[in-house]
């Protein structure tokens, strides 16, 4: 599971489906092409030879490099545990096709210390105080060990309140997931939503560990936005479930 993530993360799955379509593609022109020139079959042989060869090349250069925003960096090379905040954000505000649109930003730290309910909440009244005013919503997702939250508002109050996150001597090693706009919120209701994944029954922690991965003994918070949006379906279903079955 862990590597069948690893692999996701990497877009070594999408890397190859686009070759292969991309390899078909081209085949199928070339061959047009070379029949109206009447060229002989140890070309096109060749050529589909080359075409193959190259598969497993575009599945290496996809698993050993990662596009950034400093450039194609080898993996190694990437520091996932260190803040990225400040730099990305001033690209992204010079960069600015999404400003005064309304954005959605996700980020991922690590918690200096254990993370408690009592954390959570002084976090969450925190947020319901500033929030309202920047009109931003969004979800919190805690471990003992990591933050996971969801943000979503109009650019340039997201920029500010992210920042101001990040220099929260709370957490440390801020990663920023993804910053993208977006055409209607997802948690219109609440200025802040939290979760606390400390008392999980343990069919529910099993089935998240087996899906997600397991981390100091607790559920691994993803690092892609896909995933962390189907955790979060999973989450708050199962608050749903159990809101209904109180009543």
């Amino acid at each position: 599971m862990k590597i069948f993530n690893e692999l996701k993360r990497r877009k070594v799955f999408r890397v190859g489906i686009a070759y292969m379509f991309i390899a078909w593609l081209v085949a199928q022109v070339l061959q047009l092409v070379f029949e109206s020139f009447g060229t002989p079959d140890w070309a096109i042989r060749t050529v589909l030879v080359l075409l193959a060869t190259g598969f497993p090349l575009a599945l290496f250069l996809a698993w050993a490099f990662e596009i950034t925003s400093d450039g194609v960096k080898r993996e190694h090379q990437l520091d996932r545990s260190q803040p990225i905040t400040p730099k990305t954000i001033r690209r992204l505000r010079d960069n600015a096709p999404s400003a005064g649109k309304l954005n959605l930003l996700i980020y991922k730290s690590r918690c200096k210390g254990l993370a408690n309910w009592d954390l959570v909440e002084s976090i969450l009244a925190s947020s319901m105080r500033n929030n309202p005013a920047n009109d931003i919503t969004g979800v919190l997702v805690v471990t003992e060990t990591h933050f996971l939250q969801v943000l979503e508002g109009p650019f340039e109050p997201l920029n500010a309140t992210f920042e101001r996150i990040a220099r929260d001597m709370r957490h440390e090693g801020t990663q920023l997931i993804s910053f993208t706009a977006i055409r209607e919120r997802r948690f219109t209701d609440w200025a802040m939503h939290g979760i606390g994944l400390f008392d999980l029954n343990q069919e529910l922690k099993s089935s998240l560990c087996l899906k997600f991965g397991e981390e100091n003994g607790n559920v691994r918070l993803p690092n892609s936005a896909h995933e962390v949006m189907e955790l979060l379906d999973i989450l708050l279903s199962e608050e749903q479930l159990g809101s209904a079955a109180e009543k």
